[in-house]
């Protein structure tokens, strides 16, 4: 008789095109993941993978089989989530564990979570440590500025950010040549690299800003505070500013303009079918 895990072990090597990268995703050795693939192909009677030295290449047969089971086993486990639910639908919601960047997850991501589904505890960091600690299960999901190709993670992207040109309210709009003028100004940024300023200068410009910042400091809240005091120009996110702008603390220059990156909610591949999972895209993803 033919195992139900020996079809989920198939469709992650088949996903992962790997024996070691599916025993990650599914926690299990990769002997036993080995075993369920020798398994299903002895039932079946053909191979499903040919063994390259880097590689699992499904057949023919695998290639078939996977079509056929793959909207099976995704039900499957969609009602298995669903039942598990719905039985703990009047006990304690469950607790999340999640982490992003600072600036995004108070703007953006803390007054939209969905309060009645769950609890959630908020850690602040990178893109590159929030994966890693996505991986090792010490959180449940993430905010990403970026895709990884950490095998085991999936992405879906939530919003659009536009970064904009910010000044002093009491700077004029600038007349003639844009990129001139940019070069002129007194710059704030994050590093001496110029992060999102760089970005922004490749994507109108094409080429790196030369200027050095006149002011680095760690954070967009510190960014915008010396805007405001009149110290500089810098690149921050449309959504960051709103309020700043409102109140005549600060314009956009050249409104017109933007560079854009995508944020992504990431999750472990395990969680794909978890409910929970689509209710934080359904209460994050911006319209």
């Amino acid at each position: 008789m033919i195992d139900f895990e020996w079809y989920r072990s198939f469709i992650h090597v088949y996903q992962q095109r790997s024996v070691s990268a599916a025993a990650r995703v599914r926690f299990l050795t990769q002997p036993a993941i080995s075993q369920h693939i020798a398994a299903l192909e002895a039932e079946v009677g053909e191979s499903l993978f040919i063994r390259a030295p880097r590689e699992m290449i499904p057949t023919d047969k695998g290639k078939e089989i996977y079509t056929q089971v793959i909207g099976l086993i995704d039900r499957l486990e969609e009602i298995s989530l669903e039942a598990k639910h719905q039985a703990g639908a009047d006990l304690t919601r469950p607790l999340l564990k999640f982490g992003g960047p600072v600036e995004y997850v108070s703007k953006r991501v803390i007054p939209n979570l969905p309060m009645e589904a769950a609890q959630f505890i908020a850690t602040f960091g990178l893109a590159d440590s929030l994966t890693e600690r996505l991986v090792n299960r010490e959180l449940d999901f993430i905010i990403s500025t970026k895709r990884s190709r950490e095998s085991g993670v999936q992405y879906i992207p939530i919003e659009t950010e536009h970064f904009v040109i910010v000044a002093p309210a009491s700077v004029d709009e600038p007349v003639g040549d844009l990129n001139e003028w940019l070069d002129q100004q007194s710059w704030l940024s994050f590093g001496l690299e110029l992060p999102i300023i760089r970005r922004y200068y490749q994507t109108h410009f094409g080429q790196r800003p030369t200027f050095r910042p006149d002011l680095i400091l760690p954070n967009m809240e510190a960014i915008l505070s010396g805007i405001k005091a009149g110290h500089g120009i810098s690149v921050l996110p449309s959504y960051f500013i709103e309020e700043a702008v409102k109140l005549g603390q600060v314009r956009v220059v050249a409104p017109e303009r933007s560079a854009t990156n995508v944020i992504y909610l990431a999750y472990r591949t395990e969680s794909r079918h978890d409910p929970m999972i689509q209710k934080l895209v359904d209460a994050l993803k911006s319209e």
